[in-house]
């Protein structure tokens, strides 16, 4: 059920954040609708943020994983979990942080339920310190976490602390300490960082407060850095003929405009059969599909992955990137195992559809 709500709630922000995007390239960014179009596209990211708390515990909730900037998340994120409540934030973020192997809701969702848990632990206020840096682990340094670069995410509160009896159960769901918790908070966060292979752990002192420390896996290699704020970033065109599918016609009205934005042509198709049939006929008449981007669930009609078992018998070299709004389907988190060579998470913007595109189909 879970999986359900979060996919018809995706479809419907992907129509929504897309065309904000689309106008955003068309105004003046520090111009009065330019700041409009943000604040409505800043709703939307925190809507589609919201659709990962369903999926926590949801059958096939892999972490769909990016090189994460955390920085900037775990300011906003801090900010808006402290709205209302008498605790101040400090942060002591490292300049040159890696960013985090991580998918950024989940980790969002992460240090949300941590600053919240802090919040809790003050009723009558205090301050949570949130601290970011950069660690090499050799060895079995810290077991079970193997060799490699970690970020090292640390949050403090100045609370009553947590008794030495609770501190091996604070992390089972249901079990609080607390009149105003459910328990599924660091249920929930020890659940998504396991899933990241990482590690948390609690040190706590009574009367002096608790500090929990996660540690993620580092990314290989950092993404390029966001653009500046009220800028679309559309990117280098992409030039190709690209069949899209998707059962939903806003859907498939948005791609369309996004990618003739992007330099591409665009033929579209309502569910896999006809995207098979599309792409057949395009072979055939000398003018290939240079790649095929397709939904993977299609209610009462062929989906992604039997379509793509049908395109790769025609053709083994077909270049296929898979979109879902079931964004954390285990074919999402592991596309390349299931035949697919991109994937592209709905609700998604121009810049997400444009870079992957340039992914899959290499330099112009």
């Amino acid at each position: 059920m879970a999986g359900g709500i979060a996919h018809d709630f995706n479809n419907i922000l992907t129509a929504v954040m897309g065309n904000l995007t689309l106008a955003l390239l068309d105004v003046e960014p520090q111009g009065e609708m330019g700041r409009i179009l943000r604040e409505a596209e800043g709703a939307a990211l925190r809507a589609r943020d919201l659709t990962q708390q369903l999926l926590t515990f949801a059958k096939g909730g892999d972490p769909v994983r990016a090189a994460v900037h955390l920085p900037a998340m775990m300011e906003e994120v801090t900010r808006f979990a402290l709205h209302g409540s008498r605790v101040k934030a400090e942060f002591d973020l490292a300049a040159n942080l890696w960013p985090a192997d991580a998918d950024k809701g989940q980790i969002s969702r992460v240090v949300q339920n941590l600053v919240i848990n802090a919040v809790q632990a003050m009723p009558a206020g205090g301050v949570v310190r949130l601290l970011a840096r950069n660690e090499r682990l050799h060895g079995l340094d810290r077991p079970p976490l193997l060799p490699g670069n970690y970020v090292h995410i640390a949050v403090s509160d100045t609370g009553v602390g947590i008794k030495g009896e609770h501190l091996d159960r604070i992390f089972e769901p249901y079990f609080t300490t607390k009149q105003t918790g459910s328990g599924l908070g660091l249920a929930t966060v020890y659940s998504i960082v396991r899933k990241h292979k990482g590690l948390i752990q609690v040190e706590s002192e009574l009367g002096r407060g608790t500090t929990f420390h996660v540690r993620l896996p580092a990314a290989a290699a950092a993404e390029p850095e966001a653009a500046a704020a009220g800028v679309v970033a559309v990117g280098a065109p992409v030039r190709g003929r690209i069949l899209f599918m998707d059962d939903e016609a806003p859907i498939r009205k948005l791609a369309t405009a996004m990618l003739r934005r992007l330099g591409c042509e665009v033929e579209l198709a309502a569910d896999g059969q006809a995207m098979v049939d599309a792409y057949c006929s395009a072979r055939e008449a000398g003018r290939p599909f240079d790649a095929v981007v397709m939904d993977l669930t299609v209610p009462g009609g062929m989906g992604g992955l039997e379509a793509l078992e049908r395109l790769r018998a025609l053709d083994p070299d077909v270049q296929a990137i898979v979109s879902s709004g079931y964004s954390s389907d285990p074919v999402l988190a592991n596309y390349r195992s299931y035949g697919f060579s991109g994937r592209v998470a709905k609700p998604y913007e121009i810049a997400d559809f444009g870079r992957v595109l340039r992914e899959v189909l290499g330099p112009e």
